[in-house]
Protein backbone atom coordinates (compact mmCIF):
# COMPACT_ATOMS: atom_id res chain seq x y z
CA UNK A 1 0.00 0.00 0.00
CA UNK A 2 2.99 2.33 0.48
CA UNK A 3 3.38 2.36 -3.30
CA UNK A 4 0.30 4.53 -3.41
CA UNK A 5 2.34 7.40 -2.00
CA UNK A 6 -0.03 7.85 0.98
CA UNK A 7 1.37 9.14 4.27
CA UNK A 8 1.58 6.21 6.68
CA UNK A 9 -0.45 7.90 9.41
CA UNK A 10 -3.03 9.64 7.26
CA UNK A 11 -5.52 6.76 7.08
CA UNK A 12 -5.21 6.06 10.81
CA UNK A 13 -5.82 9.71 11.68
CA UNK A 14 -8.97 9.84 9.56
CA UNK A 15 -10.21 6.58 11.08
CA UNK A 16 -9.71 7.87 14.62
CA UNK A 17 -11.61 11.03 13.70
CA UNK A 18 -14.55 8.95 12.57
CA UNK A 19 -14.71 10.49 9.11
CA UNK A 20 -13.44 7.56 7.01
CA UNK A 21 -12.10 4.08 7.67
CA UNK A 22 -8.53 3.20 6.75
CA UNK A 23 -9.87 0.83 4.09
CA UNK A 24 -11.99 3.57 2.53
CA UNK A 25 -9.02 5.96 2.49
CA UNK A 26 -6.82 3.40 0.74
CA UNK A 27 -9.53 2.64 -1.80
CA UNK A 28 -9.87 6.34 -2.50
CA UNK A 29 -6.10 6.51 -2.97
CA UNK A 30 -6.19 3.59 -5.38
CA UNK A 31 -9.04 5.19 -7.29
CA UNK A 32 -7.12 8.45 -7.58
CA UNK A 33 -3.97 6.63 -8.72
CA UNK A 34 -5.93 4.60 -11.27
CA UNK A 35 -7.61 7.71 -12.61
CA UNK A 36 -4.26 9.49 -12.96
CA UNK A 37 -2.71 6.61 -14.87
CA UNK A 38 -5.77 6.21 -17.10
CA UNK A 39 -5.69 9.94 -17.90
CA UNK A 40 -2.08 9.55 -19.05
CA UNK A 41 -2.94 6.52 -21.15
CA UNK A 42 -5.86 8.24 -22.84
CA UNK A 43 -3.74 11.31 -23.57
CA UNK A 44 -1.17 9.19 -25.41
CA UNK A 45 -3.74 7.12 -27.31
CA UNK A 46 -5.67 10.21 -28.39
CA UNK A 47 -2.59 11.72 -30.04
CA UNK A 48 -1.39 8.38 -31.41
CA UNK A 49 -4.69 7.81 -33.17
CA UNK A 50 -5.03 11.38 -34.40
CA UNK A 51 -1.64 11.30 -36.15
CA UNK A 52 -1.64 7.64 -37.30
CA UNK A 53 1.46 6.80 -35.25
CA UNK A 54 2.65 3.18 -35.65
CA UNK A 55 4.38 2.98 -32.27
CA UNK A 56 5.07 5.12 -29.21
CA UNK A 57 6.78 4.77 -25.86
CA UNK A 58 6.21 7.41 -23.20
CA UNK A 59 6.52 7.94 -19.47
CA UNK A 60 5.73 10.31 -16.64
CA UNK A 61 7.92 10.47 -13.56
CA UNK A 62 6.57 12.60 -10.69
CA UNK A 63 8.32 12.80 -7.29
CA UNK A 64 6.36 10.92 -4.67
CA UNK A 65 4.32 8.97 -7.21
CA UNK A 66 4.82 5.67 -8.95
CA UNK A 67 6.38 6.09 -12.41
CA UNK A 68 4.01 5.58 -15.32
CA UNK A 69 5.19 4.15 -18.65
CA UNK A 70 3.49 2.93 -21.80
CA UNK A 71 4.54 1.09 -24.97
CA UNK A 72 1.75 1.14 -27.52
CA UNK A 73 1.67 -0.02 -31.13
CA UNK A 74 4.08 -1.61 -33.57
CA UNK A 75 7.84 -1.77 -33.53
CA UNK A 76 7.70 -3.44 -36.94
CA UNK A 77 4.43 -3.37 -38.84
CA UNK A 78 5.23 -6.11 -41.37
CA UNK A 79 6.10 -8.72 -38.76
CA UNK A 80 3.60 -7.55 -36.17
CA UNK A 81 6.36 -7.05 -33.60
CA UNK A 82 5.17 -4.69 -30.86
CA UNK A 83 7.16 -1.70 -29.74
CA UNK A 84 8.86 -2.18 -26.35
CA UNK A 85 9.74 0.09 -23.44
CA UNK A 86 13.35 -1.13 -23.58
CA UNK A 87 13.88 -0.47 -27.30
CA UNK A 88 16.67 1.87 -28.37
CA UNK A 89 15.89 4.87 -30.55
CA UNK A 90 17.79 7.63 -32.30
CA UNK A 91 16.63 10.82 -30.58
CA UNK A 92 17.71 13.28 -33.29
CA UNK A 93 17.95 16.89 -32.05
CA UNK A 94 17.60 16.02 -28.37
CA UNK A 95 21.32 15.36 -28.92
CA UNK A 96 21.86 19.15 -28.99
CA UNK A 97 21.08 19.35 -25.28
CA UNK A 98 23.90 16.87 -24.57
CA UNK A 99 26.36 18.76 -26.79
CA UNK A 100 25.62 22.13 -25.20
CA UNK A 101 25.90 20.56 -21.74
CA UNK A 102 29.43 19.48 -22.65
CA UNK A 103 30.15 23.06 -23.74
CA UNK A 104 28.83 24.43 -20.43
CA UNK A 105 30.98 21.94 -18.53
CA UNK A 106 33.97 23.35 -20.38
CA UNK A 107 32.81 26.84 -19.41
CA UNK A 108 32.52 25.74 -15.78
CA UNK A 109 36.10 24.47 -15.85
CA UNK A 110 37.21 27.76 -17.47
CA UNK A 111 38.52 25.94 -20.55
CA UNK A 112 36.35 28.17 -22.75
CA UNK A 113 34.16 31.25 -22.44
CA UNK A 114 30.69 31.66 -23.89
CA UNK A 115 31.93 34.91 -25.40
CA UNK A 116 34.76 33.20 -27.31
CA UNK A 117 34.46 33.33 -31.11
CA UNK A 118 34.13 29.99 -32.86
CA UNK A 119 37.17 30.85 -34.97
CA UNK A 120 39.34 30.49 -31.86
CA UNK A 121 38.74 26.72 -31.95
CA UNK A 122 37.75 25.85 -35.52
CA UNK A 123 39.93 27.24 -38.36
CA UNK A 124 39.01 28.46 -41.83
CA UNK A 125 35.44 29.52 -41.19
CA UNK A 126 35.56 32.77 -43.13
CA UNK A 127 32.72 35.17 -42.39
CA UNK A 128 31.27 33.08 -39.56
CA UNK A 129 34.49 32.89 -37.52
CA UNK A 130 33.41 35.75 -35.22
CA UNK A 131 30.18 34.08 -34.06
CA UNK A 132 30.37 33.40 -30.32
CA UNK A 133 29.84 30.06 -28.63
CA UNK A 134 26.80 31.48 -26.82
CA UNK A 135 25.24 32.59 -30.10
CA UNK A 136 25.72 29.08 -31.50
CA UNK A 137 24.17 27.43 -28.45
CA UNK A 138 21.21 29.86 -28.41
CA UNK A 139 20.42 29.55 -32.14
CA UNK A 140 21.35 33.19 -32.73
CA UNK A 141 24.34 32.67 -35.02
CA UNK A 142 22.93 33.63 -38.42
CA UNK A 143 24.60 30.53 -39.92
CA UNK A 144 22.49 28.55 -42.38
CA UNK A 145 21.46 25.04 -41.35
CA UNK A 146 23.37 22.50 -43.45
CA UNK A 147 20.35 20.18 -43.34
CA UNK A 148 18.38 22.63 -45.53
CA UNK A 149 21.04 22.72 -48.26
CA UNK A 150 20.34 20.78 -51.49
CA UNK A 151 23.77 19.09 -51.51
CA UNK A 152 23.06 17.52 -48.14
CA UNK A 153 19.53 16.45 -49.04
CA UNK A 154 20.74 14.80 -52.26
CA UNK A 155 23.45 13.06 -50.23
CA UNK A 156 20.74 11.34 -48.20
CA UNK A 157 19.85 9.36 -51.30
CA UNK A 158 22.76 7.22 -50.12
CA UNK A 159 21.73 6.85 -46.47
CA UNK A 160 24.73 4.73 -45.53
CA UNK A 161 27.15 7.49 -46.56
CA UNK A 162 29.43 8.68 -43.73
CA UNK A 163 29.89 12.40 -43.07
CA UNK A 164 32.55 14.28 -41.14
CA UNK A 165 31.67 17.36 -39.09
CA UNK A 166 33.84 19.45 -41.37
CA UNK A 167 31.96 18.27 -44.46
CA UNK A 168 28.67 19.30 -42.86
CA UNK A 169 29.95 22.72 -41.83
CA UNK A 170 31.50 23.35 -45.24
CA UNK A 171 28.07 22.97 -46.83
CA UNK A 172 26.88 26.06 -44.93
CA UNK A 173 29.94 28.30 -45.24
CA UNK A 174 29.27 29.57 -48.81
CA UNK A 175 26.07 31.19 -47.51
CA UNK A 176 28.04 33.31 -45.04
CA UNK A 177 25.99 35.04 -42.36
CA UNK A 178 22.28 35.42 -43.02
CA UNK A 179 22.11 38.36 -40.58
CA UNK A 180 24.28 39.88 -37.82
CA UNK A 181 24.92 37.26 -35.10
CA UNK A 182 22.82 37.75 -31.99
CA UNK A 183 20.20 39.87 -33.74
CA UNK A 184 17.56 37.19 -34.16
CA UNK A 185 16.66 33.54 -33.62
CA UNK A 186 16.89 30.82 -36.25
CA UNK A 187 17.19 27.11 -35.54
CA UNK A 188 20.28 25.77 -37.33
CA UNK A 189 21.81 22.31 -37.12
CA UNK A 190 25.16 23.74 -38.18
CA UNK A 191 25.47 25.46 -34.79
CA UNK A 192 25.79 22.26 -32.78
CA UNK A 193 28.06 20.58 -35.32
CA UNK A 194 30.43 23.50 -34.71
CA UNK A 195 30.06 23.17 -30.94
CA UNK A 196 30.90 19.49 -31.19
CA UNK A 197 34.06 20.48 -33.02
CA UNK A 198 34.89 22.87 -30.17
CA UNK A 199 34.53 20.05 -27.63
CA UNK A 200 36.84 17.83 -29.67
CA UNK A 201 39.33 20.66 -30.14
CA UNK A 202 39.61 21.19 -26.37
CA UNK A 203 39.49 17.57 -25.21
CA UNK A 204 41.50 16.11 -28.09
CA UNK A 205 39.36 12.97 -28.08
CA UNK A 206 36.24 11.98 -30.07
CA UNK A 207 33.08 13.59 -28.72
CA UNK A 208 31.59 10.12 -28.19
CA UNK A 209 34.30 9.45 -25.57
CA UNK A 210 33.65 12.77 -23.85
CA UNK A 211 29.90 12.06 -23.76
CA UNK A 212 30.62 8.71 -22.17
CA UNK A 213 32.97 10.08 -19.53
CA UNK A 214 31.25 13.36 -18.68
CA UNK A 215 27.56 12.55 -19.21
CA UNK A 216 26.68 8.88 -19.59
CA UNK A 217 28.80 7.40 -16.79
CA UNK A 218 27.96 10.01 -14.11
CA UNK A 219 24.24 9.56 -14.80
CA UNK A 220 24.38 5.76 -15.14
CA UNK A 221 23.29 5.85 -18.79
CA UNK A 222 24.47 2.41 -19.85
CA UNK A 223 22.23 2.15 -22.92
CA UNK A 224 22.83 5.62 -24.33
CA UNK A 225 25.37 5.91 -27.13
CA UNK A 226 26.80 8.09 -29.89
CA UNK A 227 27.26 5.52 -32.68
CA UNK A 228 28.28 7.87 -35.55
CA UNK A 229 27.45 5.12 -38.09
CA UNK A 230 24.46 3.08 -39.30
CA UNK A 231 24.61 0.58 -36.43
CA UNK A 232 21.74 1.38 -34.07
CA UNK A 233 22.18 -0.96 -31.08
CA UNK A 234 19.59 -3.72 -30.72
CA UNK A 235 16.78 -3.95 -29.92
CA UNK A 236 15.44 -1.09 -32.00
CA UNK A 237 12.18 -0.62 -33.90
CA UNK A 238 11.78 -0.03 -37.63
CA UNK A 239 11.53 3.67 -38.56
CA UNK A 240 8.60 4.90 -40.66
CA UNK A 241 7.53 7.99 -42.56
CA UNK A 242 3.82 8.73 -42.03
CA UNK A 243 1.50 10.51 -44.44
CA UNK A 244 -0.32 12.77 -41.99
CA UNK A 245 -3.44 12.96 -44.18
CA UNK A 246 -3.92 9.28 -44.97
CA UNK A 247 -1.94 7.47 -42.30
CA UNK A 248 -0.05 5.56 -44.98
CA UNK A 249 3.31 4.25 -43.76
CA UNK A 250 6.58 4.03 -45.65
CA UNK A 251 9.54 2.24 -44.13
CA UNK A 252 12.45 4.65 -43.77
CA UNK A 253 16.05 3.57 -44.39
CA UNK A 254 18.41 3.90 -41.43
CA UNK A 255 20.53 6.97 -42.13
CA UNK A 256 24.17 7.05 -41.05
CA UNK A 257 24.10 8.93 -37.77
CA UNK A 258 27.24 10.84 -38.73
CA UNK A 259 24.89 12.89 -40.95
CA UNK A 260 23.58 14.45 -37.74
CA UNK A 261 26.61 14.20 -35.45
CA UNK A 262 26.66 16.53 -32.45
CA UNK A 263 23.37 18.02 -33.64
CA UNK A 264 21.40 14.77 -33.74
CA UNK A 265 23.37 11.51 -33.54
CA UNK A 266 22.46 10.15 -30.09
CA UNK A 267 20.67 6.84 -29.37
CA UNK A 268 18.96 5.97 -26.08
CA UNK A 269 16.03 4.26 -24.35
CA UNK A 270 12.91 5.76 -22.80
CA UNK A 271 14.14 5.21 -19.25
CA UNK A 272 17.50 6.81 -19.95
CA UNK A 273 15.89 9.70 -21.83
CA UNK A 274 13.94 10.35 -18.62
CA UNK A 275 17.16 10.32 -16.60
CA UNK A 276 18.71 12.76 -19.06
CA UNK A 277 15.64 15.01 -18.95
CA UNK A 278 15.87 15.25 -15.17
CA UNK A 279 19.60 16.05 -15.21
CA UNK A 280 19.11 18.56 -18.02
CA UNK A 281 16.29 20.27 -16.17
CA UNK A 282 17.83 20.46 -12.69
CA UNK A 283 21.29 21.45 -13.92
CA UNK A 284 23.21 18.97 -11.79
CA UNK A 285 25.95 18.55 -14.43
CA UNK A 286 26.77 22.26 -14.76
CA UNK A 287 25.82 23.90 -11.46
CA UNK A 288 23.17 26.43 -10.53
CA UNK A 289 24.95 29.53 -11.86
CA UNK A 290 25.33 28.16 -15.39
CA UNK A 291 21.85 26.62 -15.30
CA UNK A 292 20.44 30.06 -14.56
CA UNK A 293 22.40 31.51 -17.50
CA UNK A 294 21.26 28.62 -19.68
CA UNK A 295 17.61 29.45 -19.10
CA UNK A 296 17.85 33.23 -18.95
CA UNK A 297 19.85 33.56 -22.19
CA UNK A 298 16.68 32.79 -24.11
CA UNK A 299 14.33 34.41 -26.59
CA UNK A 300 11.05 33.46 -28.31
CA UNK A 301 11.52 30.57 -30.73
CA UNK A 302 10.35 31.92 -34.08
CA UNK A 303 11.45 29.11 -36.39
CA UNK A 304 12.08 25.40 -36.35
CA UNK A 305 10.77 23.08 -33.62
CA UNK A 306 8.00 24.24 -31.31
CA UNK A 307 9.15 26.01 -28.17
CA UNK A 308 7.86 29.07 -26.36
CA UNK A 309 11.45 30.14 -25.72
CA UNK A 310 14.87 28.69 -26.51
CA UNK A 311 17.93 29.13 -24.29
CA UNK A 312 21.38 27.55 -24.45
CA UNK A 313 20.73 24.11 -25.92
CA UNK A 314 17.34 23.70 -24.26
CA UNK A 315 13.86 25.08 -24.81
CA UNK A 316 10.82 25.96 -22.75
CA UNK A 317 7.33 24.72 -23.63
CA UNK A 318 4.28 24.99 -21.36
CA UNK A 319 6.69 26.14 -18.60
CA UNK A 320 8.61 22.85 -18.82
CA UNK A 321 12.25 22.85 -19.98
CA UNK A 322 13.83 20.26 -22.25
CA UNK A 323 14.46 19.40 -25.87
CA UNK A 324 12.77 17.79 -28.86
CA UNK A 325 14.08 15.91 -31.87
CA UNK A 326 12.61 14.68 -35.12
CA UNK A 327 13.26 13.47 -38.63
CA UNK A 328 13.76 10.47 -40.92
CA UNK A 329 11.69 7.96 -39.02
CA UNK A 330 12.04 9.01 -35.39
CA UNK A 331 10.67 11.72 -33.09
CA UNK A 332 11.50 12.27 -29.42
CA UNK A 333 11.39 14.73 -26.55
CA UNK A 334 12.04 15.02 -22.84
CA UNK A 335 10.88 17.87 -20.58
CA UNK A 336 11.35 18.76 -16.91
CA UNK A 337 8.94 20.78 -14.76
CA UNK A 338 11.04 23.05 -12.48
CA UNK A 339 8.09 23.59 -10.15
CA UNK A 340 7.44 19.93 -9.26
CA UNK A 341 10.49 18.02 -10.53
CA UNK A 342 8.28 15.93 -12.85
CA UNK A 343 9.73 14.57 -16.10
CA UNK A 344 7.96 13.51 -19.29
CA UNK A 345 9.77 11.54 -22.00
CA UNK A 346 8.34 10.42 -25.35
CA UNK A 347 9.81 8.54 -28.34
CA UNK A 348 8.18 7.44 -31.62
CA UNK A 349 9.43 5.18 -34.40
CA UNK A 350 7.99 7.50 -37.03
CA UNK A 351 8.11 11.05 -38.36
CA UNK A 352 5.83 13.13 -40.55
CA UNK A 353 5.97 16.47 -42.29
CA UNK A 354 4.56 19.37 -40.35
CA UNK A 355 4.15 17.70 -36.96
CA UNK A 356 6.49 16.57 -34.23
CA UNK A 357 4.02 14.13 -32.75
CA UNK A 358 6.31 13.43 -29.79
CA UNK A 359 5.83 17.08 -28.86
CA UNK A 360 2.07 16.66 -29.23
CA UNK A 361 2.17 13.66 -26.89
CA UNK A 362 4.22 15.67 -24.40
CA UNK A 363 1.71 18.53 -24.43
CA UNK A 364 -1.19 16.13 -23.89
CA UNK A 365 0.62 14.47 -20.99
CA UNK A 366 1.63 17.83 -19.50
CA UNK A 367 -2.04 18.85 -19.47
CA UNK A 368 -2.88 15.56 -17.76
CA UNK A 369 -0.17 16.10 -15.13
CA UNK A 370 -1.23 19.71 -14.51
CA UNK A 371 -4.79 20.13 -15.87
CA UNK A 372 -5.27 23.70 -17.14
CA UNK A 373 -7.43 25.89 -14.95
CA UNK A 374 -10.72 27.08 -16.36
CA UNK A 375 -10.09 29.70 -19.03
CA UNK A 376 -6.44 28.76 -19.59
CA UNK A 377 -7.04 26.21 -22.34
CA UNK A 378 -4.45 23.71 -23.55
CA UNK A 379 -1.61 23.96 -26.04
CA UNK A 380 0.91 26.46 -24.67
Amino acid sequence: MLALGLPAAAGATEAQGGGHSTEATLKAGMSSESARREAYRQAVLRVKNQFHVPGVVAGVWTPGKRPWKIAEGSGDVASGTPIHIGDRFPIRSVTKSYTVTLLLQLVRSKAVSLDDPIGKYVPDLGAVSGVTLAQLAAMESGIKSYSDIPEFLSGLEHPERPWTPRQLVDLALPYGLLWPPGSQYDYSNTNCILLGMVVESITQVPIADTCRGWLFTPLGLKKTSYPNNTEIPDPHPTPYLVDAATGELEECPVVNLSAFGAAGGMVTTLEELHKWGKALGDGRLIGSRLQKIRMEHSRPATSGPEYDRYGLGMGQLKRWWGHTGEGLGYQACTFYDPKTGAVIAVILNSSQTGHNVATEVFKALADAVHPPRQGEGTGK
